[in-house]
């Protein structure tokens, strides 16, 4: 469990936080995108979302991480405590909640934990779902280039699959940010299609990744 703090996942007896997800992405989502505005100088909420879900992008490559290793949390979205650290949001979750992987995991994280809160986010911050899963995407990607078995490799072929986003959703995004490549293809060649939003930070530049023309 030491390896899910590469994610910013600690792995607690008790945890502890400023908020849990739960109340994030509920009735303390403003007290959550000013204070993150205050931190960063983030001009928007829109920016300040996106930042906000590059983080939560760690902890659904944690549960992705996990499932590839044969295990799963599954605690609710009350029993994921957000705490602040030098480099930003990270999460504290209780160990309790692990055991061994099942069928219908890999469906659960994209639709129990990664859907609920980009719909959340997208509403209330005024920003485009294609970003915040896209934000989610590029550290999955990462990860599973990390990873050299044969369970990684089945469970990324299942992401990029329309199968297990339906009904809640029409299509893989995760497959539409591959632009179609497979993935050794779009891992070895990295791309955006939607800019993340951090150029609108102050003195921050636009990263490599960006589709958006210099």
């Amino acid at each position: 469990m030491k390896e899910l703090e590469l994610f910013q996942v600690k792995v607690q007896k008790q945890t502890r936080g400023f908020m849990t997800l739960q109340e994030s992405i509920g009735h303390r989502f403003s007290e959550l995108i000013t204070d993150i505005q205050l931190q960063t100088r983030a001009p928007s909420e829109a920016v300040a979302s996106s930042i906000f879900m590059r983080r939560f992008g760690f902890f659904i490559t944690a549960q992705l991480y996990l499932l590839a290793h044969g295990k799963m949390w599954d605690g609710p979205l009350d029993a994921i405590h957000l705490v602040k650290t030098e480099g930003g949001i990270a999460f504290e979750i209780n160990e309790r909640f692990i055991r061994h992987r099942s069928e219908g995991d890999l469906e659960k994280v994209l639709k129990d934990y990664a859907f609920p809160v980009v719909e959340a986010v997208r509403k209330a911050g005024h920003v485009s779902k294609l970003i915040l899963w896209e934000n989610i995407w590029g550290y999955v990607i990462w990860m599973y280039g990390m990873l050299e078995s044969e369970q990684a490799e089945r469970d990324v072929q299942v992401l990029l699959g329309a199968d297990i986003w339906q009904p809640e959703m029409r299509k893989s995004f995760f497959h539409q940010f591959s632009g179609g490549r497979s993935y050794s293809e779009a891992k070895a060649d990295y791309k955006r299609i939607t800019c993340c939003l951090y150029k609108e930070m102050p003195n921050i530049g636009k990263c490599p990744y960006c589709p958006v023309k210099k």
